[in-house]
């Protein structure tokens, strides 16, 4: 059975492929979630994020029936949150009526700075929010190692690379794959997405190789701020595991 190590150390990438990094809260509020009261808030003790959207949630429904054509429904389901942005766009927090989100654009910085931050926007949103419980806790990584033109061989770049059914020798022209595993012993399951993005305009880019790795809870729990930081250093074991024994040694090196 998997043991998690939550001190093993990992190495520290000079190049780091990360895009975006996110720590994804849900818990439903508990205390009355009205615009403009939660705004004027966030905007008093938050003033390092100035730029704040407001965010509504809208459902769409295609509805079909014989011999009539395709209807589309659309529901407004009310104000949902506010998005607040750093004054440097590389920090997003979101806060909703059902969630917190936050978000590190790249460059990335270290997980003791991104994760200290986002808990402390965090317990900004547990004092007006007020929730009981938390449903869902999740780290998600996505990772994008840059592919030069040519041509590009997978397996210089992953640990498992997809390839030709049998020995038929298809080119392969892109992919997409996805998994979703349990971790034996412990609450957690794990969403890896490895998919090629293609090249953007001329010149050397050879498009993208696309690691998403997503570590999420499977059981609600209490909400205790010790025990949020204490699963996420958890799943941050575990997202690092899935990475460095999803890429080659090679990929490695280039990253460095």
């Amino acid at each position: 059975m998997i043991k998690i190590d939550v001190t093993e150390k990992f190495p520290r990438l000079k190049q780091a492929p990360i895009i975006e990094a996110v720590i994804e809260i849900r818990a439903r509020a508990e205390s009355p979630w009205e615009e403009s009261a939660i705004e004027g808030k966030l905007k008093e003790k938050l003033p390092d994020y100035p730029k704040v959207t407001s965010q509504s949630e809208v459902q769409h429904e295609l509805k079909i029936a014989p011999g009539l054509p395709p209807e589309q429904i659309f529901r407004d389901l009310g104000w949902k949150g506010l998005r607040l942005q750093s004054a440097d766009d590389r920090y997003i927090a979101q806060f909703n009526r059902d969630a917190f989100v936050f978000s590190r654009l790249q460059p990335y910085e270290r997980w003791d700075q991104f994760k200290d931050e986002a808990m402390r926007l965090w317990k900004v949103h547990e004092e007006l929010a007020n929730p009981t419980e938390v449903q869902r806790l999740g780290v998600r990584f996505i990772n994008r190692i840059s592919l030069l033109t040519g041509e590009v061989r997978l397996e210089d770049y992953l640990q498992v690379p997809p390839k030709s059914p049998g020995d038929l020798g298809f080119e392969i022209a892109g992919f997409f794959h996805h998994d979703n595993l349990r971790v034996p012993g412990y609450a957690y399951a794990i969403n890896i997405i490895r998919t090629v993005q293609p090249p953007k305009g001329a010149g050397l880019d050879g498009g993208g190789l696309i690691l998403d790795i997503d570590v999420f809870t499977t059981e609600s729990f209490e909400n205790w701020n010790e025990t949020i930081e204490e699963r996420l250093s958890e799943m941050r074991w575990l997202k690092n595991k899935v990475f460095y024994d999803s890429v080659t040694t090679r990929a490695l090196e280039d990253l460095q």
